[in-house]
């Protein structure tokens, strides 16, 4: 009996969305790309830690589009004055129409620091270009007694 490949297996046909082509690089559609600064206080990060923080930036700025032009990722070690090292990151996003959006996010792990930092500056950005991300939520009735 012959194997058939089942048909929900597929293959990509070409790069994944957050992987891009040397064209896409160059600029899109519009010419503009968006710029992604990523540092760290003391020494350069590896090319590990900022292969990340560029993924996730772009992960969470992506559905904006062109509206961001420009995202800087600052990295930390702050002493904590419990003893030991946290790590931080902070990152600021500039917008076509609005100003800046600021975030910032400490954890123990670099990773967790970036990936919450960058959750947290994406809503800060729907915040500043959609007004309020969240759909507006239905409160209860009031109960009331009869004859009050």
């Amino acid at each position: 009996m012959d194997h058939l490949p089942k048909k929900y297996w597929t293959v990509c046909a070409g790069p994944s969305r957050l992987q891009m082509t040397a064209k896409e690089r160059e600029g899109n559609a519009t010419g503009r790309t968006l710029r992604i600064d990523v540092t760290r206080a003391g020494l350069r990060p590896s090319a590990g830690l900022r292969a990340m923080a560029v993924r996730c930036v772009r992960l969470a700025m992506g559905r904006f589009g062109v509206r961001v032009q420009k995202v800087t990722v600052r990295m930390a070690e702050p002493a904590n004055p419990l003893g030991g090292l946290d790590q931080r990151c902070r990152m600021r996003a500039w917008l076509q129409a609005a100003g800046g959006v600021r975030a910032e996010a400490i954890n123990g792990k670099m990773e967790t620091a970036v990936g919450r930092a960058a959750a947290r500056l994406a809503l800060g950005v729907a915040w500043a270009l959609e007004g309020d991300p969240y759909p507006a939520r239905r409160r209860p009735a009031r109960m009331t007694r009869p004859g009050r």
